[in-house]
């Protein structure tokens, strides 16, 4: 699949500070330290007044230097700043941005720049030191990890930079922007949209073991006749063949009865559900992929070994993994996104601009903070699908004493179509309910902790005599289980 990376934005820097108030100039800390040096010879003048002439003579000589220092340091606008993305920016997964700095001068300064990318993309902006020589571009790279998908608009790169002498340094700030086509506003601020890990995620490995399984098992099936309901080819009669596959109208031609050959459909529908309602919002937290990325540091790589994501950012990559191998297998996938309302909605189609269409609308689903509408997604997927279909949906139970609408919401929907619930399950609420109580409350908790889990497990013991097939996972095995029960259903021919 084509990777998604922003295009590159280029600025020219411009002083720090308001014009006719701010210079934008500053002294070094060696400057500070040399003047403090020459206050120091002042001492002596107290006991001898004609002394007083060292420590001038060193402020004046001092003076000049920083004189000198500040008249040679380039202007901002002699630098050109350009950002560009290495990678396509993946939730949790190691994305390369490097900062290309040219200067239009005949010095050789040491500069300091400061990116200020968006709290989605960094948790707090770092120093990178360069050396830039005259138009010569230099280049330094960073490896980030986006916490959040969507949509975020980068800030301006900050420059420090100091002249020979290192006695005075200069500010300056550029704001990259991306250049465009004609129109009215030949240039825009750059934006980096946050895709879902999809194929380059955690779990790679299984990942690629698992897609050439499936689309192994689709050329057996698609090998063996009789079964499904696909029209293949046509055949004389044997005795045992079924009479309603025999063909009259041949029969009638050829005078002997022939029988028609169906093989195993080779385009299913599949949809992907996901619910985007206040349960969705349950943050997880989950181990990123421990490989070295470049430029990357033991510190750093340690520092954001554990990702806290949300249940949502799971299924989107969940259905992002599930799209790719069903897009490999010959099948059809949409996708509906739902909360109160239906978010996004992407009828079935395939192939790699279909499978990058679906990414594009699940980086821009957002979960909702009031109760998520079963019924009402119900209505409308029916409305989308409605010839038989598989329904992946990835969802969560509500904890209620009554009948949940997911129960009745599914029982619709199992009438036409195929059904898998993938239910995301806490670990922590098992534990507790394991727990031995000490004292009085942990008795409470415990108590409460094992009748939530009892009532999901009627829950989910209704919803599997209705036909529904269900698939309890933790949030970092869900794309897995996710895929392996797509897998089971085409092996098991339930389509």
């Amino acid at each position: 699949m084509q990777t998604l990376i922003p295009q590159p934005a280029t600025a020219t820097a411009k002083p720090l500070g308001k014009t006719g108030r701010v210079l934008g100039f500053g002294l070094t800390p060696l400057a500070l330290l040399l003047i403090a040096a020459g206050l120091l010879m002042a001492i002596p003048a107290f006991f001898h007044i004609r002394r007083i002439g060292f420590m001038l003579g060193w402020d004046a000589l001092l003076a000049v230097l920083i004189l000198i220092d500040a008249l040679r340091l380039p202007r901002p606008e002699d630098f050109t700043i350009t950002r560009s993305f290495i990678d396509s920016p993946q939730l949790g997964q190691p994305t390369r941005i490097e900062l290309a700095v040219r200067m239009e001068s005949d010095a050789v300064l040491d500069v300091r720049l400061v990116d200020d990318l968006h709290s989605a993309l960094v948790a707090a902006p770092t120093e990178q030191r360069l050396e830039v020589f005259p138009r010569e571009e230099v280049v330094s790279a960073a490896t980030i990890y986006p916490s959040q998908r969507g949509d975020f608009a980068l800030g301006r790169v900050f420059l420090r930079y100091r002249g020979a002498f290192r006695l005075v340094e200069r500010w300056a700030a550029a704001e990259p922007v991306v250049k465009t086509l004609g129109g009215d506003e030949p240039h825009k601020p750059q934006r980096v949209r946050v895709f879902p890990a999809h194929e380059d995620s955690r779990e790679r490995t299984q990942f690629y073991l698992l897609r050439a399984r499936q689309i192994e098992m689709q050329k057996r099936k698609l090998r063996l006749r009789g079964v499904g309901r696909e029209f293949e080819s046509m055949r004389d009669y044997q005795q045992g063949d079924e009479l309603r596959n025999v063909s009259w109208t041949a029969t009638a031609r050829r005078g002997k009865l022939v029988t028609r050959q169906f093989t195993v459909e080779r385009s299913q529908q599949v949809w992907m559900v996901l619910d985007a309602g206040r349960l969705s919002r349950t943050a997880f937290e989950v181990k990123r992929d421990s490989t070295e990325a470049f430029a990357e540091t033991t510190s750093e790589r340690e520092a954001a070994h554990l990702l806290t994501v949300t249940q949502l950012d799971q299924a989107a990559t969940a259905a992002t993994m599930l799209a790719q191998v069903i897009n490999g297998s010959g099948d059809k996938f949409g996708l509906m996104a739902y909360g109160r309302d239906v978010q996004q909605l992407l009828p079935p189609g395939a192939g790699a601009s279909h499978v990058r269409l679906m990414i594009d609308l699940l980086s821009q689903t957002r979960s909702e903070a009031s109760e998520a509408d079963h019924l009402n997604a119900v209505a409308r997927l029916k409305t989308a699908q409605r010839r038989r279909g598989l329904i992946v949906w990835i969802t969560e139970l509500v904890d209620s004493a009554g009948r949940p609408e997911l129960v009745t919401a599914a029982s619709e929907l199992v009438r036409r179509h195929l059904v898998v619930l993938v239910l995301l399950k806490h670990p922590e609420l098992d534990e507790l309910a394991a727990r031995t109580p000490k004292i009085s409350s942990e008795m409470f908790h415990t108590a409460a902790a094992q009748e939530m889990l009892e009532r999901r497990r009627e829950t989910i013991a209704q919803l599997e005599r209705q036909g529904v097939l269900i698939v309890e996972t933790t949030a970092a095995e869900v794309g897995m289980r996710a895929v392996s029960k797509y897998l089971e259903v085409k092996a098991s021919g339930l389509l």
